[in-house]
């Protein structure tokens, strides 16, 4: 996966090419065990249409450095990224924001399906409050228990 770099707005963006895709899959990155069984379930959504995929990493950047000084070096971002393989036409992206919600949505289209992977906790995970206040926003979300292999929209 080869990646460019340009800046948008308030946000920088690392990016492969973004293929054309009726059907925009998106994984945001949170561990590598999670986001690859996201990524498993994305495979298989999208096999047989023409859908694309997008892993996301939002990096959070904290006061008091500029929005645009990642605290992780970019380039260990970027590997972090290329260590997951997808069956779809995939594309990598690196978003650097104050607030991961915020960086997030700025990376999802009206038409995005958002799909996360949580394990199962008898408390509310970080992951599920995150599906939750994107559903809220009217974001399209699949949630996917590590364990059972289960989706819940």
């Amino acid at each position: 996966m080869r990646l460019h770099t340009h800046k948008q707005s308030a946000f920088t963006i690392v990016e492969q090419t973004k293929p054309a895709a009726e059907l925009d899959l998106v994984v945001p990155f949170t561990t590598p065990e999670l986001t690859r069984a996201a990524l498993d379930v994305a495979n298989r959504m999208g096999a047989g249409l023409d859908a694309a995929l997008r892993l996301v990493k939002v990096q959070v950047v904290p006061f008091p450095l500029e929005l645009n000084q990642s605290p992780a070096c970019i380039d260990f971002l970027k590997k972090q990224l290329q260590q997951f393989e997808s069956k779809l036409p995939a594309s990598g992206e690196i978003r650097l924001a104050r607030d991961f919600l915020a960086g997030l949505e700025g990376a999802l289209d009206a038409d995005s399906i958002v799909i996360l992977a949580t394990r199962r906790r008898p408390w509310r995970t970080s992951t599920e409050r995150l599906a939750a206040s994107l559903h809220r926003v009217g974001h399209k979300v699949v949630m996917v228990s590590r364990e059972t292999g289960t989706t819940h929209a």
